[in-house]
């Protein structure tokens, strides 16, 4: 059996050679289509992992308390989340910290260097919050928050845009008209949820951002928050972690027991599931575009076999003649489609990962992973191609008459 499979490979390659131009603008579907299909799954890959990567650094213990975006019209007088929410909350045993969160953005002046900050008025829990790590300095202390001190924990990159190579303590900047002191410089982190990043921002007191500079959504209430970060113990239990905060933010805010919550209080493990589905979603369909180059190719391949049967009628007839069956023929033909298929997706192969590799060394806002499985995925999909694509010139050809075949001019 290996010897008549060896000998009709032998047979589809000699049949492939004596139309060497033919056969590589056929094969040219496959092999972009292959390619497709690899550099797709790569960046849909290199972005998942990446998202899970980010999100595994905001950490699913994590919880987001606000003010909802679109608040029920029943609610008549809702009221803000505020630092009394935040003091409450911290009496919880469930709960590790909790951080209030207002951000805005400012412009930095140092010396003849301007620039726009990303700025985070908060307190001292958000260290506790967030697993963020001093490279240099100190922290802002609780006394400078309730002193409404001028003082600033600077991101590394913001540190480097703005002060260069000198070292950025003891130094003053302005932001928006007032001065702040650099006390402390952030080690290199990312961000840390809601799009907030540390590497590129900085952290003031929230006294100071909400009273002296008017910071936050709300600027008519300087007690409001934009949010609260809240960080609990356990994982495992978040959901009843979740229901003693409601509760203690219902008494805080005075709400009747019938009446509906006037506070939203995200869960960031949902995002994270959230996210993942997203980005599994866009693999599938980042593969699903390869694919359909691939279909392409394929289509491709079932014409010029067609038109190779239509060619080769007088040899069919010979073969037959001297003692082929159908089956030999349907071979024959099938196996030609399977080798051109193969031979387009081993060099599609081969171009993907090259793709892939300049991708990866070359863009940073790109991520791409290169998989075994999907590769054997692209060259499975391109020999089934030659399969599914092959058959039907294959079973034509199987179809003619040894004397029709002959005859035929």
């Amino acid at each position: 059996m290996f010897d008549a499979f060896y000998s009709m490979f032998r047979l589809s390659l000699k049949a492939i050679a004596a139309n060497k131009m033919r056969a590589a603008l056929t094969s040219l579907g496959i092999v972009i289509g292959v390619a497709a299909v690899i550099t797709m799954l790569a960046v849909g890959s290199g972005t998942q992992k990446s998202m899970a990567e980010r999100f595994s650094r905001f950490g699913t213990n994590i919880l987001y308390l606000r003010q909802p975006w679109d608040l029920d019209e029943s609610i008549s007088s809702p009221k803000d989340v505020t630092m009394d929410d935040v003091y409450a909350i911290r009496k919880l045993p469930g709960v590790t910290s909790a951080a209030p969160y207002i951000s805005s953005g400012f412009d930095v002046k140092y010396g003849y260097t301007s620039t726009s900050l990303s700025v985070l008025a908060t307190d001292t829990d958000i260290f506790k919050t967030y697993d963020w790590e001093l490279g240099s300095g100190r922290q802002f202390t609780e006394k400078e928050v309730n002193d409404y001190g001028q003082v600033m924990v600077i991101g590394a990159t913001a540190a480097q845009t703005i002060f260069n190579d000198m070292d950025p303590l003891g130094r003053t900047v302005v932001l928006d008209e007032i001065p702040f002191k650099v006390v402390g410089v952030m080690k290199k982190s990312g961000q840390g949820g809601m799009g907030f990043d540390m590497d590129e921002g900085a952290l003031i007191p929230y006294t100071t951002g909400k009273v002296k500079m008017n910071a936050g959504w709300n600027n008519s209430d300087r007690r409001a928050l934009d949010r609260v970060i809240i960080r609990v113990k356990d994982f495992n239990a978040i959901e009843d972690t979740k229901k003693d905060i409601q509760n203690t933010v219902r008494n805080t805010h005075r709400i009747h027991p019938l009446a509906k919550d006037d506070f939203q209080l995200d869960d960031f493990a949902s995002f994270v599931e959230e996210a993942k589905s997203a980005s599994k979603t866009m693999s599938l369909l980042l593969g699903v575009i390869g694919a359909v180059s691939l279909i392409v190719g394929g289509i491709g391949v079932m014409n010029i076999m067609l038109v190779s049967v239509t060619e080769r009628t007088r040899e069919i007839g010979i073969r037959m003649a001297i003692g082929a069956t159908s089956a030999d023929i349907r071979l024959q033909f099938l196996a030609e489609a399977v080798t051109l298929s193969c031979i387009g997706g081993l060099i599609g192969v081969i171009f993907g990962v090259g793709i892939t590799l300049i991708v990866a060394a070359n863009s940073s806002s790109i991520p791409a992973e290169l998989s075994v499985w999907s590769i054997l995925l692209s060259v499975g999909f391109s020999a089934a191609t030659g399969v599914f694509f092959g058959y039907y010139p294959a079973y034509k050809a199987s179809k003619l008459t040894p004397i029709d075949a002959l005859r035929y001019e």
